[in-house]
């Protein structure tokens, strides 16, 4: 379907907010090559003009800490490189190509001082490759983390390594629950059953109303329901004593749909899967997006953006009316039956499915979580000290805890002083009531 109307200043507003987005996010990949080109440049210069002298090898690394550094976005921007890398960036690389590209990766993230801030930012596109399946090259990725483990160590990667561990693990099972005829012959499924622990990216903090919206979705009824039921039953019987939470904003489907006399395969998310599902086998069926969000029980927020996917975008799969691209609870979605489309197989876009420079707004928020995340690493980290230490003075614990905690961060001594203050609180610390700079651990 098209229209002859001309787009409107709200549609071209949202036109050059994307081209902005995308603007930003290829300027920031290229900031990354560019900072390892003019590295590549000086590796060369040292080699060939100073015959690898250490001291003039330690300055440039010096320099680049400092020029790196001074970029607040720096371990987003490395994440983001490394993502498109490994999504895009490999084909037509030879083995050693790639080996160099993930080595001088690796190199910048070593120039790094705040790593726990990559790594949160890493955790974040580690997670959407494995999911949804966009990684060019498993032997790359686990030689990402092997190179990144001999960084920092098995702490930093246990939860990368836990989530290729959660990928095989549920490979295993859809296996297993295919074989044992449970399933749907008609209806293939394919799954990924995840431990929270390892994906805290993919659940970010949210209010208790919001937890029981999303835990409240439920496929309609039909052979969707049937088989999540049967996964269900077969995982509580081999995992006995585990709970099995649902999450199906994170999933997509595969789809045939006929449009009159034409069918097409139809990449969608889950949500949308549910949404097409309650016009299927009805002629003529029209519902309002409240009565689609009573039926599917999908967040009214997250059902907004997925039926613009569906009705206001390129590929109109759905009639709206009122057109406009904007969804009101009154208005009204059918089948659009006179879908045309030179391609047969199509994707419908997912907001916000595409890896960019994250906004303002989301910057804040990601900071807001790794600063909550500090905390509690700060915390251990001073247990750990007076656990072995028995006593010391606030002095000796500030210099002691950012020696520690140097190889992930840079702890600000306030950031320490108000860790000691809640360690207290909760006991695990007294302060000496001869010299109030003299700390006790507590057993």
């Amino acid at each position: 379907m098209q229209s002859d109307e001309q787009e409107g200043p709200r549609e071209k507003d949202k036109s050059a907010q994307v081209l902005g987005v995308a603007a930003k996010t290829a300027m920031a990949l290229r900031w990354v090559q560019d900072i390892l080109n003019l590295y590549d440049a000086y590796d060369e210069i040292i080699r060939v003009s100073f015959s690898e002298c250490q001291s003039m090898r330690q300055s440039i690394h010096d320099a680049f800490i400092k020029v790196i550094n001074a970029n607040s976005r720096a371990p987003e921007l490395l994440s983001l490189f490394m993502d498109d890398s490994l999504k895009n960036g490999l084909k037509r690389k030879g083995e050693q190509e790639i080996d160099h590209l993930l080595e001088r990766s690796v190199l910048m993230f070593r120039f790094l001082q705040n790593k726990d801030a990559f790594e949160h930012y890493y955790k974040l596109h580690l997670a959407k490759r494995l999911l949804l399946g966009r990684s060019l090259s498993d032997d790359a990725e686990h030689s990402l983390v092997s190179k990144l483990k001999v960084e920092c160590g098995s702490q930093f990667t246990l939860k990368l390594e836990g989530m290729f561990k959660d990928m095989q693990l549920s490979s295993d099972l859809a296996y297993g629950f295919k074989e044992s005829g449970a399933a749907d012959a008609d209806f293939d499924l394919s799954l990924s059953v995840l431990t929270p622990t390892y994906w805290p990216a993919l659940a970010p903090p949210m209010s208790e109303e919001a937890k029981l919206e999303m835990q409240s979705v439920e496929p309609p009824p039909g052979v969707l329901r049937t088989s999540v039921e049967a996964f269900t039953q077969y995982y509580l019987h081999h995992r006995s004593g585990r709970r099995l939470a649902w999450q199906y904003n994170m999933g997509n489907a595969d789809i045939k749909l006929q449009f009159g006399t034409r069918t097409y395969e139809l990449n969608v998310s889950t949500y949308q899967m549910f949404i097409l599902t309650l016009f299927a086998d009805i002629d003529d069926l029209s519902l309002t997006t409240t009565e689609i969000q009573q039926q599917t029980r999908i967040p009214i927020e997250a059902l907004t953006r997925q039926l613009q996917s569906l009705a206001c975008a390129k590929y109109k799969i759905l009639s709206k009316t009122p057109v406009s691209r904007e969804v009101g609870p009154n208005d009204r979605f059918a089948f659009n039956n006179n879908f045309k489309s030179a391609q047969y197989r199509i994707r419908i876009p997912v907001v916000a499915a595409k890896a960019s420079v994250e906004t303002e707004k989301e910057k804040s928020e990601s900071m807001a979580a790794i600063g909550l995340e500090r905390q509690y690493v700060v915390e251990a980290a001073i247990v750990r000290i007076m656990k072995t230490r028995k006593q010391m003075v606030h002095e000796q614990l500030v210099t002691e805890t950012i020696k520690q905690l140097s190889a992930r961060f840079l702890p600000t001594p306030k950031l320490i002083k108000e860790a000691i203050g809640r360690l207290i609180d909760r006991e695990y610390l007294q302060r000496s009531p001869d010299d109030p700079r003299l700390y006790n651990y507590l057993a």
